[in-house]
């Protein structure tokens, strides 16, 4: 019986430890699953990315929109996404009037450092079509992280998104802006529909996240920072130019095709739902506690009450008592070396009466071999 409740207990304890550790892969998931952060800090991967344009008599203009980077977590970057538009004329006019006009692309880091590096453009689509571009640094860089991407099948309507980035109304109302990370504004809406703009190949969230001039090429970022799309346009009344509430982001499912055919490397959060939320550490983490522990205590009691429990005596044996009918007799402690073949056959040494030495001499030696 004492066997049998052992064993019982180990079984249990094992499935407490089965249970705990599941729990507690759980659990993790939740603090680390789908390279979640909270959205604000989707700022340590924005940068501001200013085309520029001149010519042979010295006259330039420029233009700016919000740049963020892509690679592996942990990795310097060396790739910024933005909008097709951002870009456009540094891109294009040098090719459209060669040795007239000329265009870079800056990506900043921080413009009042006047830290920023010039950019190649490895990627172009224009504002009429996917409108993404794609700009390579000189050599990778740890001033910022790479961003996360979120799968846009799994984007929900009605669901809370954010937009990031450095639009112009608000870098002109500031006495001195940086355009530097402390410089990005966040705003909050939600998703509204998603469709194919009349006036791009590309498809779109219509959202009521207020963006303007300047997020353009931004993150549109879900509440665990994940990036679901990139901030292109604004819808506004043509007469006043007051803003619709319209506004509209690419679906990040452009992106990644055009990063897969350009082999070029990114983070996409592991299967972007449920599987992975935040609030899986507050509720299987103690749950995964509590059975780890449980399991260790039942297994260690569980072998201690087999390692001491008596072995049975047979009945009467070296007691010259039998036990009691419909119950157990006294149980006495022995041990016992018993001859099984030879000229020891049948008899019985107990070892805990007397010495017993085994030896080839027989004037020192109980048994001599």
């Amino acid at each position: 019986m004492e066997a049998k409740k052992s064993s019982g207990k180990q079984v249990v304890a094992i499935l407490l430890l089965v249970i705990g550790l599941a729990a507690g892969v759980f659990g993790v998931l939740g603090l680390v699953g789908g390279g979640g952060m909270d959205p604000y800090e989707v700022r340590n991967g924005i940068v501001m990315v200013r085309g520029t344009i001149s010519d042979t008599q010295g006259n330039s203009q420029y233009g700016w929109g919000t740049g963020w980077a892509i690679g592996k977590p942990g990795e310097p970057v060396e790739y910024f996404v933005t909008n097709g538009h951002v870009v456009a004329e540094a891109y294009e006019y040098p090719k459209l009037y060669p040795g007239q006009i000329f265009g870079k692309v800056q990506v900043f880091y921080s413009e009042a450092e006047n830290d920023y590096v010039q950019a190649q453009v490895v990627y172009y689509s224009p504002g009429t079509e996917k409108d993404i571009a794609i700009v390579k640094i000189p050599s990778p860089t740890d001033k910022r992280v790479a961003l996360t991407l979120r799968d846009s099948d799994t984007v929900e309507m009605g669901m809370t998104a954010y937009a990031l980035g450095f639009p112009g109304d608000s870098s002109n109302r500031q006495t001195f802006p940086t355009f530097g990370m402390d410089d990005v504004t966040i705003t909050r809406g939600i998703i509204s529909n998603q469709v194919i703009p009349a006036w791009a190949t590309h498809e779109a969230f219509q959202m009521d996240v207020s963006i303007a001039g300047g997020n353009s090429g931004g993150p549109l970022v879900d509440e665990r920072g994940r990036v679901i799309g990139i901030n292109t346009s604004a819808a506004t009344d043509p007469q006043t130019g007051v803003p619709l509430g319209m506004n509209y982001a690419i679906v990040i499912d452009e992106l990644t095709k055009i990063l897969d055919g350009e082999q070029i490397e990114y983070t996409m959060a592991g299967g972007g739902l449920s599987w992975t939320q935040p609030w899986f550490a507050y509720v299987f983490l103690p749950i995964g506690v509590l059975a780890l522990i449980g399991g260790i205590i039942l297994l260690v009691t569980s072998q201690k009450g087999v390692q001491g429990a008596p072995a049975p005596a047979a009945a009467g044996a070296g007691t010259g008592k039998a036990p009691a009918r419909g119950g157990r007799g006294p149980v006495e402690k022995r041990a016992v070396l018993r001859g099984v073949t030879g000229k020891y056959s049948g008899q019985s040494f107990d070892l805990l009466k007397g010495k017993v030495v085994i030896g080839r001499d027989p004037a020192t030696c109980n048994i001599v071999f």
